[in-house]
């Protein structure tokens, strides 16, 4: 009998506690999620790609650059067929092993070409110039 007693005792101050509790309004009702921009960009950013990736890098005009590029000349080697521009000609001259055979040197004639030769010309050029501006 007395444990019958002791089971009600505590139910009688778990209700009168729980009434307490929700008289007093402590338990705040859910009105839902707030959406923030800055909320859902903290979300996101790790599956965005990095901006930066996608820009090119800016070429910063130093005087050693400069000089590097008044001395050197920037080479472009292509099926075993060397292109340089030298002196605003444009060079090419065949491949004997691992190095240019000077010699075989003959400037380029763009006249006598077909639009698909043209083509891998101009893109040579451009690639040789790219840098250099």
């Amino acid at each position: 009998m007395s444990y019958f007693v002791g089971a009600m005792t505590t139910l009688i101050v778990f209700f009168a506690a729980t009434k307490f509790v929700m008289s007093t309004n402590t338990i705040k009702k859910n009105t839902g999620i707030i959406y923030r921009q800055s909320h859902i960009h903290e979300i996101v950013r790790p599956i965005l790609p990095l901006i930066e990736s996608y820009q090119e890098p800016k070429v910063i005009k130093r005087q050693s650059r400069n000089h590097e590029n008044k001395i050197n000349v920037k080479v472009l080697i292509v099926n075993d067929i060397a292109y340089w521009i030298k002196d605003n000609a444009f060079y090419m001259a065949p491949m004997n092993g691992f190095f240019i055979d000077k010699d075989q040197a003959t400037i380029v004639d763009t006249m006598g070409m077909d639009k698909v030769e043209l083509d891998k010309m101009l893109f040579i050029m451009d690639e040789l110039r790219k840098d250099t501006e």
